[in-house]
């Protein structure tokens, strides 16, 4: 004898409310959102650490992505519903993990992160901040005033162009790993004697990698590794003959540094600022290499030291924020340094000797940010 446990109208109120719950759930479907964050907390757009909440209904429609509608080959969810073929199922096929999911899903797959507003809101990875500046910094005059028989000079050290790029990614836990490049290659001086015309080059390169920690607090602490590179050529060249002979060095410092900012210091709704300080102790590998050309025969001496330097930098940046991704910087830093060489000086040190010395940049620099 067979028995029927569920009735057809049995199940079609089941199925009735089930779609009742459904659609109550994506009515208020809550999606964080650091908009939300950052229009009600007084400015520390990033010290929350998770993002406070905004209910996604129809008034909010145009406030997300829309989801790609699922194909045959390349699938993508619309909202409240599974992440179809999109990263391997979910499931970690194709070499891609599955919780780095890209499909535009609002399912929250470990971690969990949306952007900050209209701009980038789907399932991401981790939460990141990008700086590109434009610098114009100065560098120490050349001290020409210890090069004898000096008749002129005709080009001192000025304001030379560079570049600042940082990278900033936080993961799900808040720790987050910052790469940066500050670089000026473009600072040139110039200057006579009754027999020779002098030119003086020099270039700054610096590549840094931080570990700092998202934090309740507004200022931030941070620790690394940085590489900083410091060239400058000398050279003298006969004006009767053409000969020339000069001094090559190399300050190449490798070392730790520590720091602290305060990532976002609000003066209104718009406009934060932003200082930043750190210290660093480094080992220069230091080369000097003298170099005499006459006629065609160009003769190298070339001398190896080791010294330890010490950087300390510090800067304060004001933000003007056109919305919740995007932003305008302008701001002004300084860098001191001690125990590098100068190629002037060095070469005026008999023997292929060391002049250690102090050197400070300082100067503006103006670009934009970019977070999700």
């Amino acid at each position: 004898m067979r028995m029927n446990f569920i009735s057809g109208p049995a199940v079609i109120r089941v199925l009735v409310a089930l779609a009742a719950i459904v659609a109550r759930t994506s009515v208020a479907q809550e999606f964080p959102s650091l908009s939300g964050d950052m229009t009600a907390g007084d400015g520390e757009v990033w010290s929350g650490g998770v993002a406070s909440g905004t209910i996604a209904g129809p008034s909010l429609a145009d406030e997300y992505l829309t989801p790609i509608p699922a194909d045959d080959h390349f699938g993508a969810a619309y909202p409240g519903g599974a992440c179809g073929s999109c990263n391997g199922n979910g499931s970690g096929a194709d070499g891609i993990r599955g919780f780095y999911n890209r499909c535009g899903c609002d399912t929250q797959l470990f971690p969990w992160f949306t952007g900050p507003g209209n701009c980038d809101n789907w399932c991401v990875g981790p939460h990141w901040n990008v700086e590109v500046d434009g610098m114009f910094i100065r560098r120490d005059d050349a001290p020409w005033s210890d090069v004898a028989g000096l008749t002129d000079v005709v080009d001192q050290f000025d304001y030379g162009p560079g570049a600042r790029i940082f990278a900033t990614g936080y993961n799900y836990s808040n720790y987050g790993l910052q790469i940066g490049y500050e670089g000026v290659n473009d600072f040139h001086s110039t200057a006579v004697t009754a027999t020779e015309d002098i030119t003086y080059q020099s270039t700054l390169n610096s590549i840094e990698v931080n570990v700092l920690r998202r934090r309740e607090s507004p200022i931030k602490f941070f620790a690394g590794g940085r590489y900083i590179d410091i060239d400058e050529d000398y050279i003298e060249t006969t004006f009767a003959t053409g000969d020339s002979e000069g001094t090559l060095v190399e300050n190449r410092l490798i070392g730790f540094q520590v720091g602290a900012l305060r990532d976002a210091w609000q003066l209104n709704r718009w406009v934060t600022i932003e200082p930043l300080a750190n210290v660093g102790v480094y080992f220069n590998d230091f080369k000097r290499e003298d170099v005499d050309f006459t006629g065609s025969v160009l003769t190298t001496d070339k001398n190896e030291f080791s010294e330890i330097a010490f950087l300390g930098e510090a800067g304060v940046t004001s933000v003007l924020r056109i919305n919740a991704c995007l932003a305008l910087r302008g701001g002004y830093q300084v860098m001191a340094f001690d125990g590098v060489s100068n190629a002037l000086q060095t070469s005026l040190v008999a023997n292929g000797g060391f002049a250690p010395d102090t050197l400070i940049y300082h100067g503006a620099r103006f670009g934009i940010e970019y977070q999700r």
